[in-house]
């Protein structure tokens, strides 16, 4: 469990303004604010200058609340305020926009807020901050609830420190909305009032340490008793500094052991007294792995105190339980776990009182509900556990530390066996010239401190040392090469770790570990282990942690500071080691209970009819970034487990977008077979995964008909460029030209090489020749279709070739646009027409506004859009397929619940004309786009619009009800022997066959296969005895339907 430092405080300082209002306004203004202007940069306040927008039109997520700028006070004091606050299953929170400012230089963030009694304002209060228009979202920590606090009608100063944003991955140079949520607790009421938001420098005004966990074993151990003998030591702290929950030692306090303990199994609670004393202690049984014993403590205020203390006895004999931990959570059971895992039965400690502190700071909350009792799944199997003197408390901390350390002047060596240890920077484990050759590299600006130095010194001759000075983050690669480690069997990372900078107020300083693979997938290791100042220490994070990354392929790894802003450290000894945890600081074992099982579909499939109609997906990895970009940071393609989950969901037809320049470089010229990081490779293992998986796949090359060359912007077989302008960052105005640079040869060049390359996999539903052409006039589109057609059919005859047409391949416009393409020739007939279409009001699929202003009451906008394509298909005798549409999924701030409503009635047109399509998006990289349907990095927790998506996706294709359509008949030179036939049933044809389907006399579908040859063999052993009907499609998209008995 990741402990949180100090940062992670709050100050909440209730300031009385008279008596309580009987109005729901303020009846006096928020206290006015005494810092210098040079300290602060106001977002909103009278008293300062102005320095960032707060504009309270931006749209909310639900586009349900109300906010006004009112002056209750004059003209001169405008408060915010903030009507229709909700939360629930719909959540109604309050945006304002801060345009992009930098809170960087700041240390904390203000702001004051009233919410008015009798039921009107909220009763739980929390922010967020958001940059880069929502890819660092973060949440305060705070939920303060006025209820519990008694706070209703009076200003609040709420001061939170902007680290705690920062360390959650907020950009604060970049800082763009202010949101403003309601929690659960308290008030249903809806209002707030807000006044006085600015950031601002000065002194540190929280608590003074950071004290560490404590557990100590009282050495009284009686293994033969199921209950405790003598009493839990009597507690020390003084009862000033106490927060009493259950302790006869102190007054006062709530333990209402009755609170009811979620799912099941349940626990029995009871209080009982030590026999011989009047000691009552807490008693729990039936306390199993997976149960929690839930204990009330009201709402508990924290404020002040920085420990929790509590006692616990479990007894021998298998009677009590081996592992322990507990929780601090509110009502509903959300919180976290201490992280302790104590296990009793390893340490031997059964049969005695166990004293355990813990910081408060590991929940970094100044609240409580419950706290909830843990068994791990570790040591003795008993159920009995007893429980004395639990409270809360202030502890005192050290005198400050403020003198830097001396240079270290050894280095500690480890006694490791060399034949477990992967070395990355330690020269006890290494060749000579290891270093030199593959060592450790600075891995660039990951957002480090300006003012971090990092190098290399000798302290002890021969050896190099890491030297760190102010240092808060350094990410290195594990080769200087930039190539990659495999520390796939190692179980710990270590590290050898001198602090040398000074400590505040016995505040300690430590080191959290992230890596990242090749492909960019991050682990963190949640925990930091503590420094000591002056000393060696050595830090073993166990591997465990990086569950959800490829350890084969550790590419970064970055060392985090935590507790300070900077510290001055030497590193050494960086090694992976597999075995047991080296003396020194270590990891706790990873657990993670509650972890969701991610959904996938591994198994293999097989292919079903190319030509029935599908509900597919784009995943669109490989689509954006800069063009070409660096593989790996700009984009990447799909994972297989993005595969595994739409297969799960029951997709069965994926799009996958790819650019020119990165899957051949160079005009004309070969495809990317780059060693390390092809593109043409890494495309072929999605299309050979996805065949594996039973899956169709559509190639897209995603390039609205342009390709740069050399700092020019053409368009394929059009005389004419646009030229970069570096001043403006942009491309310039059109210049025509005498001669065409870009040829339609060049895209039948392209396209022939990619056909080549892919038309032996059976699973190409069709190549998608180019992605949204722009205003390219659409006689040179024509001519450029056409080439690369002819020359397509020159390599593969079996994939289906998909056209777009011209302004975005817009569906509503495509006869005025595209109508001439109908003339297209495939020598094969097996062309597909691709329109593109989106909801909002400009089509553009950015959907900017208000889901009022972007559809209103036009409800069946999607007919509008797509009703005129349908009709030139039907009017034309063409194939056609949506390749892409998409809405605003619920929880973005775009979202609206109405989205859903329209989006499940675009799937049901869809399967109602049994259209194919494509839906925009999902894909790695774009699990947090606006329009998506890609699940978080958990692969469990998923969009909206999957779960309507999903309804539709495994029948969407009309099959036959029964056989009698179906004409049954000889010839067509296909042989079918033996037949009658008992197990494997063969297939000869002179023509290719696409794909085979059987069905019974009842109609019923019973086997498919895709077949794309001349021969197949079809395996009807599991069938029962009886009459079939084979419905065979041929490669011209004929059918052809023979009856067979089998014996």
């Amino acid at each position: 469990m990741k402990r949180i430092s100090r940062i992670c405080y709050l100050i909440l300082a209730v300031m009385l303004c008279g008596w309580q209002s009987l109005y729901a306004q303020p009846s006096t203004p928020a206290p006015t604010p005494t810092r210098p202007q040079s300290e602060v940069k106001s977002l909103f306040s009278d008293v300062y200058e102005q320095f960032a927008k707060f504009e309270i039109e931006y749209a909310d997520w639900t586009g349900k609340t109300t906010k006004t700028i009112i002056t209750p006070f004059g003209n001169t004091e405008k408060v915010l305020k903030i009507e229709g606050l909700s939360t629930g299953s719909v959540q109604n929170n309050a945006q304002i926009s801060l345009g992009t400012c930098d809170l960087s230089d700041k240390g904390y963030i203000h702001m004051d807020i009233y919410s008015p009694g009798n039921n009107v304002g909220i009763g739980e209060f929390s922010f967020y901050l958001v940059s880069d228009w929502g890819s660092g979202t973060a949440s305060s920590g705070l939920w303060y609830n006025f209820e519990a606090n008694g706070t209703y009608d009076k200003w609040i100063a709420v001061d939170i420190p902007l680290s705690v944003f920062k360390d959650a991955g907020v950009n604060l140079k970049t800082i763009n909305i202010l949101r403003i949520v309601r929690g659960k607790q308290g008030s249903p009421g809806t209002i707030l009032y807000v006044d006085n938001v600015y950031a601002y420098n000065g002194d540190d005004p929280g608590p003074g340490t950071d004290p560490e966990i404590k557990i100590v074993a009282n050495g009284n151990a009686n293994l033969t008793t199921g209950v405790p003998l003598i009493s839990a030591p009597t507690p020390t702290v003084d009862k000033a500094n106490v927060l009493n929950f259950f302790s006869e030692h102190y007054e006062g306090g709530k333990f209402d052991y009755a609170q009811a303990d979620y799912g099941d199994p349940k626990t029995t609670k009871s209080i009982v007294t030590i026999e011989g004393t009047n000691d009552q202690i807490f008693k729990i049984d039936d306390l199993v792995n997976g149960s929690r014993a839930n204990v009330s403590v009201g709402t508990a205020n924290l404020s002040g105190k920085d420990m929790l203390h509590m006692d616990i006895f479990s007894p021998g004999n298998e009677q009590g339980i081996g592992e322990f931990d507990f929780s601090l959570t509110d009502f509903s059971g959300n919180g976290k776990d201490a992280g302790i895992w104590l296990n009793i039965t390893e340490k031997d400690w059964h049969g005695q009182w166990i004293s355990i502190d813990v910081p408060l700071s590991i929940w970094g909350t100044s609240t409580v509900n419950m706290i909830r009792f843990r068994r791990g799944g570790k040591g003795s199997t008993g159920k009995l556990l007893y429980v004395d003197n639990v409270y809360a408390y202030k502890s005192s901390g050290d005198d400050d530390d403020t003198e830097p350390a001396p240079d270290p002047t050894t280095v500690p060596t480890l006694s490791l066996d060399k034949s477990n240890v992967i070395s990355i920077f330690c020269e006890q484990y290494e060749e000579d010239g290891y270093q030199d050759e593959f060592g450790i590299v600075n891995a660039g600006n990951w957002g480090q401190d300006a003012n971090q130095k990092d190098e290399f010194v000798e302290i002890v001759s021969g050896n190099k040392t890491l030297k760190l000075t102010s240092w808060n983050l350094f990410p290195f690669k594990v080769h200087k090469n930039s190539d990659v480690m495999d520390l796939s069997q190692m179980n710990y990372l270590h590290l050898s770790v001198y602090l040398k900078g000074a400590l505040e107020g016995g505040k300690a300083a430590g080191v959290e570990v992230w890596i990242n693979d090749k492909d960019n997938k991050v682990a963190q290791i949640p925990v930091a282990l503590n420094l000591k100042k002056g000393q060696w220490v050595s830090l073993s994070f166990g591997l465990d942690y990086c569950h959800d990354i490829d350890l084969s392929r550790v590419y970064v790894i970055r060392l985090k500071v935590s507790g300070y802003a900077t510290q001055d450290i030497f590193v050494d000894n960086i090694v992976a080691y597999k075995g047991s945890a080296v003396a020194g600081e270590v990891t706790p074992p990873y657990k993670d209970d509650d972890k969701k099982e991610a959904i996938q579909d591994k198994t293999d499939g097989v292919l079903p009819p190319m030509d029935q109609a599908y509900l597919g997906v784009n995943l669109a990895s490989a689509s954006g970034g800069d063009n070409p970009g660096t593989f790996g940071q700009s984009y990447i393609y799909p994972k297989f487990e993005d595969l595994y989950y739409f297969k799960a969901k029951g997709v069965r037809l994926l799009r996958i977008p790819f650019r020119a320049p990165r899957v051949q470089h160079v005009v004309g010229g070969e495809l990317d077979y780059d060693a390390d990081k092809s593109d043409i490779k890494a495309l072929a293992a999605v299309v050979k995964e996805a065949e594996r998986l039973g899956m169709w796949v559509m190639l897209d090359l995603h390039d609205f008909c342009e390709r740069a060359i050399d700092g020019s912007l053409y368009e394929y077989g059009v005389a004419g460029r646009r030229v970069w302008d570096e001043s403006k960052k942009s491309w310039g105005n059109w210049e025509a030209m005498s001669e065409v640079i870009l040829t339609k040869e060049h895209l039948a060049d392209l396209w022939k090489k990619i056909a080549t390359e892919f038309k032996d996999y059976k699973n190409i539903w069709g190549y998608d020749l180019m992605n949204e052409p722009k205003g390219i006039d659409i006689n040179v589109l024509f001519d450029d279709y056409q080439t690369t057609i002819n020359a397509i059919r020159e390599v593969d005859t079996n994939a289906q070739i998909v056209v777009e047409g011209k302004n975005y391949a817009g569906a509503a416009g495509w006869e005025g646009s595209s109508d001439k393409l109908k003339d297209l020739v495939d020598p094969c007939n097996k062309l597909v027409y691709q329109a593109h279409t989106y909801f909002d009001k400009d089509n553009s699929g950015t959907y900017q506004k208000t889901y009022d202003q972007e559809v209103g009451t036009n409800s069946e906008v999607y007919k509008q859009r797509l009703d005129p394509f349908v009709a030139w298909l039907e009017k034309n005798n063409k194939k056609g397929m949506i390749g892409e549409y998409g809405v605003p999924y619920n929880g973005h701030s775009k979202g609206d619940e109405r989205y859903m409503t329209l989006i499940d009635n675009v799937f049901s047109y869809l399967k109602e004309k049994q259209l194919t399509s494509t839906y925009w998006c999902g894909g790695s990289m774009y699990d947090a786009y606006v329009l998506t349907v890609q699940p978080a990095k958990d692969y469990y927790t998923e969009k909206s619009t999957m779960k309507i998506m999903e309804k539709y996706t495994r029948d969407f294709a009309n099959d036959p009800s029964s056989i009698g359509n179906i004409d049954v008949k000889n010839g067509d030179n296909i042989v079918l022997y033996p037949n009658p036939v008992k197990d494997i049933l063969k297939v000869n044809s002179e023509e290719v066959i696409q794909s085979i389907v059987v069905y019974n006399m009842m109609g019923q579908k019973v086997y498919e296969t895709a077949v794309h040859n001349m021969q197949a063999e079809i395996n009807v052993s599991v069938l029962d005895a009886g009459y079939y009907v084979l419905k065979m499609t041929k490669g011209d998209g004929s059918t052809v339907a023979r009856k067979i008995t089998k014996m």
